[in-house]
């Protein structure tokens, strides 16, 4: 009863979203017209939204092999593209991983929870490239506007943060799945950078990609820097398990970014994320057959 609450509540969060952003014009249903009148740029953005899936799944592989599991990039792939489109469901855009664990630990019997860590570590690089690629575009945008003093305090909020993690992992460290945790980044130094390294890029095609929308689907005059802060913080939001994929969390984080902190008022603005959301939607449907695959190979 009170799962069914919870659910119906996060429910009725998306609806209050998405009627507020359609009665204050930050979204119309011109989205299924361009859809259709726009079919070779679509075709174009689908396969780089699959690149950004390859890339992630090249992670994912690097991060399985540190801990022994050594199956092949195909087999980690098909798990990862297959739990990509469950993302587009679950809370938080994070359900796939549940998924994530419970095939990897097919591929293995050796240890569950290095399996489970992996996801985890998979996220923590995650979180640090989207970090980047957001503060970065930010500390542009702000040398381009001469607020050198928004600098100084960004770098100190960074500080603040930095000493806040270090407090935090000596408080978990007596806990063995942390322990384990913090022992596996140390050890995996130049691994991490390489995660770290793939992360910005996947997150810079992810931003790219929005671009385009904004520009050649809805010909907004966004600015590139724009585009990826306020994307930065749209896929912050969408992480947020309070909706289905994040639905309506990344759509009002990027309509506010550009209204509140670039001033930008453009009409239809939350349009641009609801088109990803629909591209990503298209790019991972083929993974309802490899779902169905597996369903057999498991009843067998």
């Amino acid at each position: 009863m009170n799962n069914l609450l919870i659910k119906s509540i996060k429910i009725l969060l998306i609806l209050f979203i998405f009627y507020y952003l359609y009665e204050n014009g930050h979204l119309n249903f011109d989205i299924f017209k361009e859809l259709m009148i726009n079919l070779k740029i679509n075709i174009f953005l689908i396969f780089l939204t699959i690149i950004t899936f390859l890339t992630g799944a090249f992670k994912w592989s690097l991060i399985l092999r540190s801990t022994n599991i050594k199956n092949s990039f195909i087999e980690i792939f098909k798990i990862y593209y297959m739990c990509s489109f469950f993302n587009n469901f679950f809370f938080g855009n994070m359900g796939g991983d549940f998924l994530k664990v419970y095939y990897v630990s097919k591929l293995t019997t050796l240890n569950k929870t290095k399996n489970s860590l992996s996801i985890l570590i998979d996220r923590i690089f995650g979180f640090i490239g989207l970090t980047i690629v957001g503060a970065v575009s930010l500390i542009i945008i702000l040398l381009n506007k001469s607020q050198y003093q928004y600098i100084l305090y960004l770098f100190l909020i960074i500080l603040i943060i930095l000493l806040l993690s270090f407090y935090f992992l000596k408080l978990i460290k007596k806990i063995h799945f942390f322990n384990d945790l913090i022992g596996y980044l140390k050890l995996k130094k130049i691994l991490s950078l390489w995660c770290i390294l793939i992360s910005i890029i996947t997150y810079l095609i992810s931003h790219i990609i929005v671009y385009f929308i904004s520009s050649i689907i809805f010909s907004f005059d966004i600015s590139l820097n724009y585009i990826f802060f306020a994307n930065s913080i749209s896929a912050l939001l969408s992480a947020v398990p309070l909706t289905p994929g994040g639905i309506g969390l990344g759509e009002i984080g990027f309509v506010f970014i550009n209204n509140n902190v670039f001033d930008l008022y453009l009409n239809n603005l939350a349009n641009i994320i609801i088109y990803m959301r629909i591209l990503s939607f298209f790019s991972s449907l083929p993974a309802i057959i490899l779902f169905i695959n597996y369903k057999r190979k498991e009843k067998k």
